[in-house]
């Protein structure tokens, strides 16, 4: 591909470009479209950085796209807006490209967005930066804002939802905005026929003396007649190529008196097929070389296609070396030129639960179709659906069709007897939420449809180390996302991506702070990490090894779902997160409020921290943290059985890890449970292998080791259970055991009390701890030592001279 920039003729790849920055807003018209293409390499170059990826395509393309089995995110990845240009075809060949820091570029030129326009042609393209060619981003956005115009009801584009490309003519407005001499112009036919214009800058110019023309397409030879008397000069060659589509019918145009003269350049006679579009005229006072989509055509020059193509000014000095073609022998490919060759095709959009489009080129549709959505095998039926006479419809999507769980794109295929019409699925609210949020939508969205990888987890956290109160509030929202754990996904789509305003939160999820209302997407993402056990592939090769940054891939590489080596979420990443979550915990005052945050907590511990860098270093403290912040949270009625369920499996799971914490466990079911562990809760809450909480905790491990663990904790015998026995025996009257470590004092006060002599109250059962420092009954804090007796034996004398009591914490 050759670039017109400036001055200067070079080799060029709009890859080059595209993969130069991080893009957050980017706009390509085509007329032709592979889907394949446009995921592998444009996509996947800004797949990191971009919130709105916006594909205008003509109806052609859009229809040949539809065969494109290796499409997998359109329509919930990027925009695709078919157009039918209502006088010709939808020709130009744009990409628009912004920045978050204000960056704008744009380019113009001769290639679809296919293998062959990016590279497998011979293609121009003309780099537009701003202030050099801010003349050219004007004129780009005054045809943007004619496309929009063309596309209203009657209008001369036929589009089923208007594109709102105002973000776009915006860009375009700020790229113009740049002070700037250039004298190049950006020409488009949504308002006037090409070469009109053309003709009027060569008259600027003093008058054309000479033009070649460039081109894949001529209709016979009347494009290049149509030029030429448009411009006035009859002075013209014809490139021709090594390959091409098509040869210039030289001699039906010495036939009707116009003489037209063969030549070559090496620009333009590789042995690439030819379907650069160029006129080189000179002129009396200089040179305009006019390049971009524009073939020499009648449709193109007349304006019944809609083209773009920049004109630059240049001095009278030949640029391309052209020489007479005396001899010529051009391959010919025999592709067909643009044209709208009829079919039909829908044009289909989802929001809020209901499909709507339109049945596009297809003459009698109206009637009844059967529907169903499909994604490579997998179907799932619609039912049948009533086509009016413009072909629009509507369909509400039952319930238990849920279009995000395919996971890649989804395609709407009605079909009657033998008739079959496609078209693909655009997810209209998911799309409005990633013009907001970028990244993070599409992450979660992978995630809520289970195909999720260690780069999407990594912006969830990153989200989460930001804000993590909003996913305590989501929590909060839905009961710890457990309420919804058994119900249909399709809610997620349903409400998270019906609408607009779903998503229309008063701040983005980089500042982290501000109020908030209710977030669908924040809520589905709860529900999600609450949910099934995790493939066995979650976190297998999910994206590049060694040039991550923190939880997210390499710019420039798209995250696969394949399964192989496994990839870790970065540590620093995974430590941000969970320290911010604590932290959010830990203000909410303690007890039975901290419940949803709770099981949000645990799901997410038992989820995440298994898939990432040393994740036995982490689990450990993670769940022992988890512990603290549940003492005192059990729910008085009802939803006591979930986190109850949790609270088995992290003091199970702690004592498979080391058996040495069988009795501090057992103390933490003492307090959680506000006694002793009855058979009843033994029985009924024992650990189970394969039950979901034990299965996130540790997958794979066998039966017999949770029970053994279960056991170990049962019967071990905890400071509380000494105390308690000590106290049953001094009050029964019978034998006793004190406590080991207790002082001969103290042994000497219980065996009075057991006598029945002295004073009963020279014993203080403490039965429950105040916040701060543990005090005697008379208000007197014990000194360290006693203070480390009474937390390590529950029992410690109070050295206040007027009181002198033994404690005995039988506290919980």
């Amino acid at each position: 591909m050759s670039a017109i920039g400036g001055f200067q003729l070079q080799p060029f790849s709009p890859r080059d470009l595209i993969s130069s920055n991080a893009w957050s807003s980017i706009l390509f018209t085509t007329y032709s479209l592979s889907l394949s293409f446009l995921e592998a390499i444009p996509l996947s170059a800004v797949y990191k950085s971009y919130k709105n990826f916006t594909v205008i395509s003509d109806i052609e393309g859009y229809r040949a796209s539809l065969a494109d089995v290796g499409a997998v995110g359109v329509g919930r990845d990027y925009d695709l807006v078919p157009v039918r240009c209502r006088t010709g075809v939808f020709h130009p060949k744009i990409a628009l490209l912004a920045d978050e820091d204000g960056n704008i570029r744009a380019t113009v030129g001769s290639g679809n967005l296919t293998f062959g326009g990016w590279g497998y042609n011979n293609e121009v393209l003309d780099y537009l930066s701003p202030g050099r060619d801010s003349v050219c981003f004007a004129d780009l956005a005054g045809m943007l804002e004619s496309m929009m115009r063309a596309t209203l009801s009657g209008g001369r584009l036929e589009c089923v939802a208007t594109p709102d490309l105002a973000p776009f003519i915006d860009i375009a407005r700020k790229g113009a905005g740049v002070a700037g001499e250039g004298t190049s112009r950006l020409l488009h036919t949504m308002d006037r026929p090409l070469a009109e214009q053309i003709a009027e800058m060569t008259e600027d110019l003093g008058g054309a003396e000479h033009i070649t023309v460039v081109s894949p397409f001529f209709s016979g030879h009347h494009g290049v007649r149509l030029l030429c008397e448009s411009i006035l000069c009859d002075n013209v060659s014809v490139a021709v190529p090594a390959v091409a589509p098509s040869v210039f019918d030289f001699a039906a145009a010495a036939g009707e008196g116009l003489v037209v003269l063969p030549v070559r350049s090496d620009t333009f006679s590789d042995q690439r097929s030819l379907h650069s579009k160029l006129f080189d005229i000179e002129c009396a006072r200089g040179r305009l070389v006019v390049g971009g989509s524009a073939n020499a055509t009648t449709p193109a020059l007349s304006g019944s296609n809609v083209e773009a193509v920049v004109a630059r000014i240049h001095d009278r000095a030949p640029l391309f070396g052209w020489s007479p073609a005396t001899v010529y022998n051009v391959s010919i490919t025999g592709e067909n030129e643009p044209s709208q060759r009829g079919g039909a095709t829908l044009v289909v959009e989802y929001s809020g639960g209901v499909v709507s489009g339109r049945l596009v080129g297809g003459a009698g549709s109206a009637g009844e179709w059967d529907a169903v959505l499909a994604s490579g095998a997998r179907r799932s039926v619609i039912g049948r659906v009533e086509i009016g006479e413009d072909g629009e419809f509507d369909i509400a999507v039952p319930d238990r069709v849920d279009p995000l769980s395919f996971g890649s794109s989804v395609q709407l295929v009605y079909s009657r007897g033998a008739e079959e019409v496609r078209g693909w699925l655009v997810l209209r609210g998911f799309l409005d939420a990633m013009n907001r949020r970028g990244p993070l939508v599409r992450s979660i969205g992978r995630h809520v449809s289970g195909l999720g990888t260690s780069g999407d987890m990594g912006i969830i956290l990153e989200f989460v180390a930001k804000d993590p109160g909003a996913l305590l509030a989501a929590a909060e929202r839905t009961g710890g996302g457990r309420q919804t754990r058994s119900s249909a996904s399709h809610a997620f789509v349903k409400g998270a991506f019906g609408t607009m305003s779903a998503l229309d939160m008063r701040e983005t999820w980089r500042s982290g702070s501000g109020a908030r209302g209710p977030d669908d997407l924040i809520d589905a993402l709860v529900r999600s990490l609450t949910g099934s056990l995790p493939a066995d592939n979650d976190d297998a090769g999910d994206d590049e090894d060694e040039e991550k940054i923190d939880g997210g891939q390499r710019r420039g590489t798209r995250p696969s779902n394949a399964g192989g080596g496994g990839q870790r979420i970065r540590q620093k990443i995974v430590e941000r997160a969970f320290t911010q979550l604590f932290a959010k915990m830990e203000a909410v005052p303690a007890g039975p409020t901290r419940g949803s945050g709770l099981c949000l907590l645990f799901d997410m511990i038992a989820r995440i921290v298994p898939r990432a860098e040393d994740a036995e270093r982490l689990l450990v403290p993670y769940l022992e943290r988890w512990l603290g912040l549940a003492r005192g949270a059990r729910p008085q009625d009802e939803g006591q059985e979930g986190l109850d369920d949790c609270v088995v499996a992290v003091v199970s799971r702690l004592v498979i890890g080391d058996p040495a914490k069988s009795g501090k466990m057992h103390q933490v079911l003492q307090a959680w449970l506000g006694g002793e562990v009855s058979d009843a809760f033994a029985a009924d809450r024992a650990p189970m292998a394969g039950a979901l909480d034990q299965e996130l905790l540790g997958r794979g491990i066998p039966q017999e080791t949770w029970s053994a663990a279960w056991e170990s904790i049962l019967s071990s015998k905890t400071p509380w259970n000494t105390v308690n026995d000590l106290r049953r025996a001094l009050l029964d009257g019978t034998a006793f055991v004190a406590p080991e470590g207790t002082s001969d004092k103290e042994l000497a006060v219980f065996r009075r009390f057991a006598a029945r002599e002295g004073r009963p109250d020279r014993i203080y059962w403490m039965e429950r701890r105040h916040d701060g420092r543990p005090a005697c009954r008379c208000g007197h804090h014990f000194p360290g030592i006693e203070e480390k007796r009474l937390n390590k034996l529950r029992i410690a004398t109070c050295d206040n001279f007027l009181c002198g009591r033994v404690v005995v914490d039988v506290s919980l």
